[in-house]
């Protein structure tokens, strides 16, 4: 298969994630006139201030938000692929997405609505998907053998399904008109994003980016299996600890930013993989492009497709994943 050159590609696709995210904050439930748009975004003296706090207060940072939960998804996605050697691997095997979905649904329903907006949802989810995450390490971990890739993975799976069934106990038992806002986190929305919220994710993303880059090497190694990745000089229990935790640790902002988000982490590693092959070193960058570009458009699309109502997230999600997760499925067959 012919590919276009990596600097091409990765150039590519920065342009589509720079128009895609103008359209964004151009675009929306409020229909404005062209040249006000403008104004508004590039401040100038005759914008309109009401068309200024539309674009610069609610546009502008759901746009940068869904980015970065996009790219901190599909960074995850590209850890937790290699490090398990398992192509359906995704960012909630973890049982991140249960625990932070319970945490919320827990303040939601339970908690006055006066500390939930003091301390922050999303902090608390934040703090049920890290607990989630500890959980599942402790099950997975065994003394003196270290850590086990299969029983991690069915430790993710017992997690997941315990905090699926208090989330759902919790909404079952709630008054009808306080499940509305749990039932918008768990089903995806970044409805609300302000600049305040950014800086975590942003700071995050980057930082994790470079370090996944760094040791891009090192999860090739871990492709040819554990012991030919421990034979070429891989620490493999540190590298498999810190990573997972970084994959942890995105995925637990990125849930904190926009609620539960499927099938990202999953399909846009395949989707880089196939532009410009499985060395990390040009799957990770890309790949956290690709994931940007992908949530930037499909939240776009829920604000456009039923305005002035909007769609959750994960309701489009699910309809373009679809297809490219079957062509994973027929991939996985022929070999990973």
């Amino acid at each position: 298969m012919n590919r276009a050159p990596y600097g091409v590609t990765l150039g590519l696709a920065l342009g589509f994630l720079v128009l895609a995210m103008l359209a964004g904050a151009f675009w929306g439930t409020a229909d404005l006139p062209w040249d006000a748009r403008i104004s508004a975004l590039l401040r100038l003296p005759d914008a309109q201030p009401n068309l200024q706090l539309i674009i610069w207060e609610w546009r502008l940072p759901r746009v940068i938000m869904v980015a970065l939960v996009g790219g901190g998804l599909a960074l995850s996605g590209v850890i937790m692929q290699a490090l398990l050697r398992n192509p359906l691997a995704e960012p909630y095997l973890l049982g991140l997405s249960s625990g932070a979905s319970a945490a919320a649904t827990a303040a939601i329903v339970w908690l006055p609505a006066t500390f939930v907006a003091s301390f922050g949802l999303d902090l608390l989810a934040f703090l049920g998907a890290m607990l989630a995450f500890i959980l599942t390490l402790g099950l997975a971990f065994q003394p003196g053998r270290g850590m086990d890739k299969l029983v991690l993975i069915l430790a993710g799976v017992a997690i997941s399904l315990f905090f699926s069934s208090v989330s759902a106990f919790f909404i079952h038992l709630a008054d009808p008109q306080v499940t509305r806002e749990a039932l918008s986190f768990l089903m995806g929305s970044a409805a609300g994003a302000r600049w305040a919220d950014l800086p975590p994710l942003a700071i995050a993303l980057p930082l994790g980016l470079l370090a996944t880059w760094l040791c891009a090497t090192m999860l090739d190694a871990v492709l040819l299996g554990d012991e030919r990745a421990v034979a070429l000089g891989v620490p493999l229990p540190v590298l498999r600890l810190a990573l997972l935790s970084l994959a942890a640790l995105l995925t637990g902002l990125s849930v904190a930013g926009a609620g539960i988000v499927g099938f990202v982490g999953l399909i846009v590693p395949h989707m880089a993989r196939l532009l410009v092959g499985a060395p990390h070193k040009k799957l990770i960058p890309l790949a956290v492009v690709l994931g940007m570009i992908v949530l930037v458009v499909v939240d776009l699309l829920c604000r456009i497709v039923l305005a002035p109502e909007e769609l959750p997230l994960s309701v489009l999600l699910a309809l373009f994943a679809a297809p490219p997760f079957v062509f994973i499925l027929r991939r996985v067959r022929r070999g990973f």
